[in-house]
């Protein structure tokens, strides 16, 4: 009888260790969770792509804008793009998150319509494509000001308080980081007779990267390279001092408008970009 007591008190003891053990085992370490990226959510997605915003504070209906809408190929993918923007800054990834992982931003001023048109020309051309990497796209950097062709936001110009957290052009740069991105184009257009007031690449000379990058598209499209200025909220300066080796586009037209042609020439940029990562490379330049 004790016998029997003795080995039911020994199965008891081994059950109650193995569900200690189950139920109080060691986490996995820290480093194997996954956690999305700092104020990003999932809009759209599909094997293709996916589609995120990365600031909530800047949405708008760009469909207001009409110069814009008259030379958007507004493909399915696009009028997500369109959709999205309603609700903040979209970015739409193409590519399955492996190295090297790269930015396109447009729109930092609302009013600079030939880059936005580039990009969502960009989607339309990556989209089902082979990708060497990651690409990110930001076709409409502050919605609500494309909205209203405005280069203004908040009383501020945009591209001078990139360095200020919290503003949607330090976000971008946040999320670029995120991302582990290492090289990023941001693609403007300039008035005659202002400053650049030309076709240009503008590069950092802090950063030979940033030279190099810019040379390289130089080489391929013509338009001549130059210092960026002294202002320390610039897009890619701040890039630049970030280890993410940046350069700005820009092509000639007046702002709310489009000259002709300048959109294909911020296509053109876009694309040697893509070249010079090796993320993506297409024999035929022009949209």
């Amino acid at each position: 009888m004790n016998k029997r007591f003795l080995i039911v008190g020994v199965l008891i003891l081994i059950f109650s260790g193995i569900f200690i053990f189950e139920n109080f085992k060691k986490p996995e370490p820290a480093e194997t969770i996954k956690t999305p990226p700092v104020n990003e959510s999932v809009a759209q997605a599909s094997l293709e792509y996916k589609i995120s915003i990365i600031d909530n504070s800047t949405g708008g209906d760009i469909t207001n804008n009409t110069v814009l809408m008259d030379r958007i190929n507004q493909t399915p993918l696009i009028t997500e793009l369109i959709e999205t923007s309603k609700n903040g800054t979209p970015m739409i990834t193409i590519g399955d998150g492996s190295r090297p992982r790269v930015m396109i931003v447009a729109g930092v001023h609302g009013g600079e319509l030939p880059p936005q048109i580039a990009a969502t020309k960009l989607v339309n051309t990556l989209n089902g494509k082979k990708i060497n990497g990651t690409i990110y796209i930001i076709p409409f950097a502050i919605p609500r000001d494309t909205a209203t062709s405005t280069r203004i936001h908040n009383k501020t110009d945009p591209n001078r308080v990139a360095n200020i957290p919290g503003t949607p052009v330090n976000k971008i740069i946040r999320t670029s980081k995120n991302k582990n991105v290492t090289l990023l184009v941001d693609c403007h257009s300039t008035r005659p007779h202002d400053i650049p007031g030309k076709n240009c690449i503008i590069y950092d000379p802090k950063n030979p990267k940033s030279l190099k990058l810019a040379l390289y598209i130089n080489n391929k499209t013509k338009s001549p390279v130059i210092k960026v200025g002294n202002y320390s909220g610039v897009l890619t300066t701040v890039c630049n001092r970030n280890n993410i080796t940046s350069v700005v586009g820009e092509v000639l037209s007046p702002h709310g408008k489009l000259q002709p042609k300048s959109d294909h020439l911020a296509y053109q940029y876009m694309i040697y970009f893509l070249d010079y990562a090796g993320v993506y490379t297409n024999d035929n330049k022009k949209p």
